[in-house]
């Protein structure tokens, strides 16, 4: 019988609750599940999916940490930091999306509260396994911190990604970095299939040829426009200040002072509008690093890249460690418009050697012309790696080991160094990574904004997914 905890709130409840009714239904009857709400009124939504309770739990971590909020004290968050070796505690703190935005006693309360609160679960419940997003906020690295200790193995799933599999497959992951947990170290020495290889190499030909988009960039990539709901969004802002609970829970800190964001669209838009003034179009006959911005706070930056999070500050030592004849092209990424403070693109026009290019030019056509792509972690320099362009990576996420990707810790005065030991790979590796990464594809849409992703026909593809690494995990 296994013990499995799942993340149910919101954008995971249905998927996490149809999933645990699949698994009892086709693998294990007497499976027991846990699920993690942030308030009650999502515990309520949970309960209500279950006529009978007998084999479910739900924790809300609002009410326990409202509960407990006195004894989480800087004391406590100390002891915890010794006990689930987390130090320094402020690194695992600065990787939430949520946290980075309140004060310091709010920060130390909250980080002791939920070390204690999984503390409380994972030992109460006896929890085999814990399944949540990628780690993103310290509510979930958290888990996966107390779970190393208390044997809660924690895993999520991912879609793949550039490979054309994004709504059909996703892989599991089970570190804070994304990486496929289950990918071949030796995948150089391994002998595909012919039909493995045959399939990584159409795939790459197909990408070649038409440079297919990753899934997200179907549900967005449009021009902020002056929309007519603008004009009632202060109503929805006096609602959730003043007449919404949750927004006012202490407890439930991911939606606490929720009403803050309300006005983000209208923001985004007069950034938009201000931020075009920035933009150039890129000179294809310079030296060129293309450095594609992420946005901010992401898990792929604020987890996956601490160090360069602040991404001026990865620039700043780039711009500083290029050849003279060499500019550096940051892009925005015209998913994200307007939700940067323009305040980043003054700061950017100090560097005389860094130049900010229209967010609609063709990030593949600046994958060819550069003399490198420069990223974090961002799917650009996965793309340019299947393209055999150089790669310089500051961050650390699952194709780091891929071949021509050059992982540098710290990019001040080692760039030119690095390009002029790099070797193009050649096609044949790249296909042989391929196969190795597309033979971890597992089948089922897990992403977000896919409402596919809840139909019967892939519930069933993701519960065995699960069940499947159950037992792998053995």
């Amino acid at each position: 019988m296994y013990n499995i905890c799942f993340m149910a709130r919101r954008a995971f409840n249905d998927v996490a609750i149809a999933s645990f009714k699949e698994i009892q239904k086709e693998y294990d009857k007497d499976a027991f599940g846990v699920f993690i709400t942030c308030d009650k009124q999502e515990a309520d939504y949970v309960y209500s999916k279950f006529e009978d309770r007998s084999q479910i739990a739900v924790c809300d971590f609002a009410s326990y940490i409202n509960e407990h909020w006195d004894e989480f004290t800087l004391d406590k968050l100390v002891e915890f930091e010794k006990k689930y070796d987390a130090s320094p505690m402020w690194k695992y703190i600065y990787t939430d999306r949520f946290l980075i935005y309140r004060d310091y006693d709010y920060c130390v309360h909250t980080a002791a509260g939920l070390f204690s609160f999984w503390e409380h679960v994972f030992t109460t419940y006896n929890i085999d396994f814990y399944w949540d997003e990628v780690v993103g906020t310290l509510l979930t690295y958290s888990a996966y911190l107390v779970g190393k200790k208390t044997g809660a193995k924690y895993f999520s799933m991912l879609l793949m990604r550039s490979v054309g599999m994004d709504l059909t497959h996703h892989y599991i992951l089970n570190d804070p970095f994304e990486m496929i947990y289950n990918f071949p170290e030796n995948y150089k020495d391994i002998q595909f299939s012919e039909e493995q290889l045959k399939e990584a190499d159409e795939f790459l030909s197909g990408f070649e040829e038409k440079h297919s988009k990753p899934a997200f960039m179907r549900f967005s990539g449009k021009k902020p426009k002056w929309k007519a709901r603008f004009f009632i969004l202060p109503l929805f802002w006096v609602r959730q200040r003043f007449f919404n609970p949750y927004t006012r829970d202490k407890g439930s800190y991911i939606y606490y002072r929720a009403y803050e964001r309300t006005m983000e669209s209208i923001k985004f838009y007069f950034r938009y509008k201000k931020s075009r003034k920035y933009y150039k179009k890129a000179d294809m006959t310079k030296k060129f690093v293309y450095f594609p911005l992420h946005l901010q706070p992401e898990a792929s930056t604020i987890v996956c890249a601490q160090k360069y999070e602040k991404q001026l500050y990865f620039l700043d030592n780039l711009a500083k460690s290029v050849p003279a004849d060499t500019v550096i092209y940051a892009k925005e990424h015209y998913s994200f418009l307007g939700s940067r403070d323009n305040s980043f693109y003054e700061a950017l026009k100090q560097y005389p050697n860094i130049e900010l290019i229209d967010p609609w030019e063709d990030s593949f056509a600046l994958i060819e012309k550069c003399q490198c792509v420069a990223t974090l972690t961002g799917t650009a320099g996965q793309e340019a790696m299947m393209l055999r362009r150089p790669v310089i990576m500051g961050g650390d996420i699952l194709y780091e080991n891929a071949p021509g990707i050059m992982r540098i810790e710290d990019i001040f005065e080692n760039y030119v160094e690095a390009i002029e030991n790099w070797k193009q790979p050649s096609r044949d590796e790249i296909v042989q990574y391929l196969a190795a990464y597309m033979s971890c594809a597992r089948p089922g849409n897990t992403y977000l904004l896919s409402d596919d992703r809840f139909k019967p026909e892939n519930i069933s593809k993701l519960a065995k997914s699960m069940v499947d690494y159950f037992e792998e995990m053995k």
